[in-house]
């Protein structure tokens, strides 16, 4: 039996990032006010779409990264949410520099940071998929260690 070492796990910038985007996308829903950038930038239909899409990252992605089942199916999880979260964050962004110009590049790339981000995180969540299911192809059957719990040293 081989240990298949995966980039998985808590991360707090990535926790940090979904329990916002659900908070956010949640007081968008509620509060129907948008930022004047998507107001102008989106057509309605999409604007729902990028409201919705935050709410549905944050619980996917919560989900995923807390799953308590198969460990193929958390990560599968988390990969859709932050690619469901590069999409939403790439839309803002390029509304915000779109409708506001110079004025909004340091908010449109601070928002640009968290789409590079979760796309980063994407293909680190990809290649340790693809080396859980390359070990259990190989009839290797993959020992995934337990990740720590708060406090404890890995």
């Amino acid at each position: 039996m081989r240990t298949v070492q995966i980039i998985s796990g808590r991360h707090p910038f990535e926790v940090t990032l979904l329990a916002t985007s659900l908070a956010c996308g949640i007081a968008l829903l509620i509060t129907d006010i948008r930022p004047p950038s998507v107001v102008i930038a989106m057509p309605v239909v999409v604007q729902a779409t990028w409201q919705v899409g935050l709410v549905v990252v944050g619980v996917a992605g919560l989900l995923g990264v807390t799953w308590p089942g198969h460990v193929l199916t958390g990560l599968g999880i988390e990969l859709g949410a932050l690619v469901l979260l590069g999409t939403t964050t790439a839309m803002y962004s390029i509304a915000i520099i779109a409708i506001s110009g110079r004025s909004a590049l340091v908010a449109g790339s601070f928002i640009g940071a968290v789409t590079v981000a979760s796309l980063w995180r994407s293909a680190q969540l990809m290649l340790d998929l693809r080396r859980l299911i390359e070990a259990s192809q190989q009839d290797d059957i993959p020992v995934v260690p337990p990740l720590p719990e708060e406090g404890e040293k890995p």
